[in-house]
C-alpha cells in the first residue's frame, strides 16, 4: 500500500465515517492500525434554560441509571439449557435482581435439539432481565483466522440472534479478541461494543471502564473484564478476591464487566462455586451501583455522549411556564433505545411544585418536584415535549 491511500484510510477510521471497511479486505495489520477509541464524538450533557439572563432549570444526563454510582455486568460464557447446572447462576441471579447476560454461540443452537432452548430464552429469561450476547457462529480463536473469516462468524452470529429475537447489540470473543483485525471485523458485522478479558493486570484500575471523568473507553471493540474463576491461578477463585474490585470501581465511579465461566461445575473451565456466586451477586444487589446489561450500559453511555437537547420554543407571560425541548441523539432509535437518567434542577425562586409533560414518559405525564429537584428517565429518540412548569402562589 503506498502511501496515499494509507493516509486516506488512516483519516477515514479516524474520523469514525460510516464508509466502513468490506468484508473482503484483505486483514492486513496496517490497515486497521487506527481503528477508533471510539465512534462518537462528545457533547455537552448539561444543558441549562435560560430567560432573561436567569437560570429557570438545568438539565443534566446522569453518568450512570436512577444515579447510582458506578456500574457492574454480570456476563457468563456458558451453555445454557443445554443442562440443569448452567441455571444456578441465572436463578440466583434472578432471586437477587441483578440483571445477567449469557453468551450466544449460534452453531450450537441450530442442532434441532437444542433449537427449543431458543423459545425457552425467550419465554423464561428476557422478561426478566437476563440478556444475550454474541459469541461467535462458531466457538473458536477468531484472531487466528482473519479478517475475513472473523467477520463471517460475527455477522452470522448477528443475523441469527437477530432472526431468533436476542437483541444482538454487544459481543465477547472467546479467546479475548486481541487483534485490530478481529476488533474491525466485529465492528464491522454490527456489534455496538465487544468485551475482550483481562489477566494478570498491573493494578485493578485496568478493569475499569469510564472511571471520574473518562467519557469514553480506550476501545469499545476490546473492553476490559475481570475473569472470575480458578483457571491457572491467574482469575479471581472466590468472592472476597472480588469485593476490592467492585468496591473500588465504585469509588472510582466506573463500570467493570465480569466474566464468568463454569459456575457450579467443578469439571468445566474456569470453575467458579455456586456459593461464592450468590455472595457476587447478594453483594451487587446492596452495593448501590447499577447492576445493568452489557448492551444497556454500552448504550447507555454512547447516547449520553451524543446527547443533544434544544429548547425549540417557550411559552408565557414574564418568565415563562412552557417550553417545548427536543430530546435527541442523532443515533439510531433502533439500536439505542435505552433511556437516560436526566435530572431537572429547578430555580428555588421560581418555587416549582410539579411539571406535566407531553407526551408521557415512564407511564406518566404529571410529576411532583422535590426539593426543586425531578429525576425522571427518557430515550433520546429525537422526540420533542411540552413541559409545563407548575409554580405554588
Amino acid at each position: 500500500m503506498n502511501a496515499l491511500p494509507r493516509l486516506i484510510l488512516l483519516c477515514l477510521w479516524l474520523a469514525g465515517c460510516d464508509s466502513h471497511q468490506s468484508p473482503t479486505h484483505s486483514g492486513d495489520a496496517a490497515d486497521f492500525a487506527a481503528l477508533p477509541s471510539a465512534k462518537l464524538v462528545g457533547r455537552p450533557f448539561v444543558y441549562e434554560v435560560r430567560h432573561g439572563g436567569e437560570q429557570v432549570f438545568r438539565i443534566e444526563a446522569l453518568k450512570w441509571r436512577d444515579g447510582h454510582t458506578g456500574a457492574v455486568s454480570v456476563t457468563y460464557d456458558a451453555p445454557w439449557g443445554v443442562n440443569p447446572v448452567f441455571s444456578l447462576a441465572t436463578d440466583a441471579a434472578l432471586a437477587h435482581g441483578v440483571r445477567m447476560d449469557l453468551e450466544i454461540v449460534s452453531a450450537k443452537l441450530q442442532f434441532y435439539s437444542r433449537r427449543p432452548i431458543i423459545g425457552r430464552m425467550l419465554r423464561e429469561l428476557a422478561p426478566n432481565g437476563i440478556g444475550f450476547f454474541g459469541h461467535g457462529h462458531e466457538h473458536v480463536p477468531h484472531d487466528w483466522f482473519g479478517y475475513k473469516q472473523a467477520y463471517e462468524s460475527f455477522r452470522t452470529n448477528f443475523d441469527l440472534m437477530k432472526t431468533w429475537g436476542l437483541n444482538p447489540k454487544v459481543y465477547a470473543y472467546p479467546n479475548w479478541g486481541a487483534s485490530i483485525s478481529t476488533q474491525a471485523a466485529n465492528r464491522e458485522a454490527g456489534f455496538i461494543a465487544a468485551r475482550g478479558g483481562t489477566r494478570r493486570p498491573a493494578q485493578r484500575a485496568d478493569y475499569f471502564i469510564c472511571p471520574g471523568a473518562v467519557r469514553e473507553p480506550a476501545n469499545w471493540y476490546y473492553l476490559p473484564s475481570v475473569i472470575m474463576g480458578a483457571q491457572d491461578g491467574t482469575d479471581i477463585p472466590y468472592h472476597e478476591a472480588l469485593v476490592p474490585i467492585l468496591k473500588e470501581a465504585q469509588q472510582a465511579d466506573a463500570w467493570v464487566i465480569l466474566t464468568y465461566h463454569s459456575i457450579g461445575n467443578p469439571e468445566g473451565w474456569g470453575f467458579y462455586p455456586a456459593h461464592e456466586f450468590e455472595l457476587d451477586v447478594g453483594y451487587i444487589a446492596r452495593s448501590g451501583m447499577w447492576s445493568g446489561n452489557m448492551d444497556a450500559v454500552a448504550a447507555y453511555i454512547q447516547e449520553r455522549n451524543a446527547l443533544d437537547i434544544k429548547v425549540v420554543r417557550y411559552f408565557g407571560i414574564g418568565t415563562p411556564k412552557q417550553y417545548e425541548l427536543s430530546i435527541g441523539d442523532g443515533l439510531d432509535n433502533a439500536v439505542y433505545d435505552e433511556p437516560l437518567t436526566f435530572e431537572f434542577r429547578f430555580n428555588p425562586e421560581f418555587d416549582v411544585q410539579g411539571i406535566r409533560i407531553d407526551p408521557p414518559v415512564e407511564g406518566g405525564s404529571s410529576f411532583a418536584v422535590e426539593d426543586d429537584v425531578l429525576r425522571l428517565n427518557i430515550v433520546p429518540d429525537e422526540r420533542r415535549y411540552a413541559l409545563v412548569l407548575e409554580r405554588g402562589q
